[in-house]
């Protein structure tokens, strides 16, 4: 994620990058990682990364329910249904529990609904919205 606003009454925009595996290796040290096992395990990794040729996307929410940021750490942990790998649309999720019990949001009013997930690299972005966002490629 590189940004994330409320633009306007309602309206949500959000801006994601396409990261990828870097082909610069971080040289680490015996005081960031004393295990010379796992330091050599490490030397072999490559970092995901977002790049000025990276493509990025902005998704806008012309209006929403309901919106949260959590780190990606600490995602998950209850029984999930959804279609979509990074950019998912769930018919089960903690969120629409949330809404459901958090909220007076009800499929009477505004209407039916729908729980929209994006996966990023640190984080995970979950939106409840009655319309689908409005996706725009702002470079490739």
């Amino acid at each position: 994620m590189i940004e994330i606003q409320e633009t306007y009454k309602d309206c949500l925009r959000i801006v994601i990058a396409e990261a990828g595996v870097s082909d610069v290796v971080p040289e680490i040290s015996s005081v960031e990682e004393p295990v010379e096992a796992l330091r050599e395990i490490l030397r072999e990794s490559k970092p995901i990364a977002v790049t000025d040729n990276s493509a990025r996307y902005e998704i806008v929410f012309d209006d929403y329910i309901a919106y949260a940021v959590t780190n990606e750490s600490y995602a998950g942990g209850i029984e999930e249904k959804f279609e979509g790998r990074l950019a998912r649309v769930y018919s089960k999720s903690a969120f629409l529990n949330y809404i459901g019990q958090g909220t007076f949001a009800t499929e009477d009013y505004p209407g039916p609904f729908v729980h929209y997930g994006f996966c990023c690299l640190n984080q995970i972005i979950d939106v409840v919205s009655e319309k689908p966002p409005i996706v725009k490629l702002i470079n490739a």
